[in-house]
């Protein structure tokens, strides 16, 4: 057989192999697609972290149902559903776990702020979203957020307000966070943001404490509740760790 022969059967050989991959690779698709559509379907729906809203209401914000596709469920959708809808809310997560689970872990936030607007005050939470209209006398509780004024507010929205307050409300939410974390807002009676390059707060109604620009925030609490820890009970002042990364303490 002639080199030419051999490489045009060699060709056509070769040809077929591609159709009969190709064929091959769409049956096993069309195969796993119809196995998943079968075999795959939500029968048990679990929430984790339930307390204010219950499951029911949790999976129902999700738009999750029993006899879903767990395979095709858009998570992030559903995820996006349940904080918006349900505003205490303040993370979620959903997880598929074969063959036919939903987990739903929810994580919930309180009022831990108040914030003024034109017509009264607004609780807000760690991250700055709007979850009850207050007055004066209801929201004594809470640290008070002074130098940020609210704009538009809306119910289960993230907080805004002009553009020249915009850096405020970065600072608001991030030490929120971490008076979160650190366990800390129940001893903060006062927030003043009026001025971001020298931010202060009323701590454990003894000190007053200068925080200085939003930067190394976290390092500047804990070299205040530091510096608390080895004051004793009855002394009262100023910390200042705004600058040079220690702790500075006047006594009134």
């Amino acid at each position: 057989m002639s080199a030419a022969k051999r490489n045009k059967r060699g060709n056509s050989m070769g040809g077929g192999g591609i159709i009969f991959g190709s064929v091959s690779f769409a049956v096993i698709c069309a195969a796993l697609a119809f196995g998943m559509s079968v075999f795959f379907k939500v029968s048990n729906i679990e929430v984790i972290g339930e307390g204010k809203y219950s499951t029911g209401e949790i999976i129902e914000a999700s738009g999750i149902k029993n006899g879903d596709n767990l395979m095709f469920i858009n998570r992030q959708a559903a995820q996006d559903k349940i904080y918006s809808e349900l505003i205490y809310i303040c993370d979620a997560e959903v997880k598929r776990k074969l063959p036919n689970t939903i987990s739903i872990e929810v994580t919930e936030s309180g009022s831990m702020a108040a914030v003024k607007c034109d017509s009264g005050y607004w609780l807000i939470d760690h991250k700055g979203r709007l979850l009850e209209r207050s007055t004066a006398v209801q929201c004594a509780g809470y640290i008070q957020v002074k130098g940020v004024t609210i704009t538009e507010p809306e119910l289960g929205k993230t907080i805004s307000s002009s553009e020249e307050d915009v850096p405020k409300i970065a600072y608001l939410r991030d030490v929120l966070s971490l008076m979160k974390e650190k366990d800390m807002l129940g001893d903060v009676t006062i927030l003043d943001l009026s001025n971001i390059a020298n931010a202060q707060m009323d701590y454990a109604g003894r000190f007053k404490v200068k925080l200085g620009k939003n930067r190394n925030l976290e390092q500047k609490l804990e070299l205040m509740l530091g510096a608390v820890a080895k004051l004793s009970a009855e002394e009262e002042g100023t910390i200042d760790v705004s600058e040079d990364k220690k702790a500075n303490f006047s006594p009134s």
